[in-house]
């Protein structure tokens, strides 16, 4: 999916290590944005070498930019048993 959003803050470059499921150490990065069309406001998340690019590149929020992203669901169960959702927006390319 393709939208024109203004960022509206850019948040820091997140590392985190961890082991995956064949023992070797990993980094896992991030990079938090809110964006917005003027009407709507969303938290996407570029991931990995996406997420490096784009804190290097530190796109100006004074423009708007043509984002490339997927949206996810996520069902989970609370505390008290309660089915719940969780949206996710994930950023694959800004220009």
């Amino acid at each position: 999916m393709e939208r024109y959003f203004q960022i509206k803050e850019q948040l820091p470059l997140r590392e985190r290590s961890y082991t995956d499921q064949q023992g070797q150490q990993k980094v896992f990065a991030s990079t938090g944005f809110v964006l917005t069309d003027g009407i709507n406001t969303v938290f996407a998340e570029a991931v990995g070498d996406m997420a490096r690019a784009l804190d290097q590149q530190k796109p100006d929020p004074k423009v708007l930019h043509l984002v490339e992203f997927e949206l996810g669901c996520r069902e989970w169960q609370d505390s008290q048993n309660q089915r719940r959702f969780e949206n996710s927006v994930r950023i694959t390319k800004m220009a």
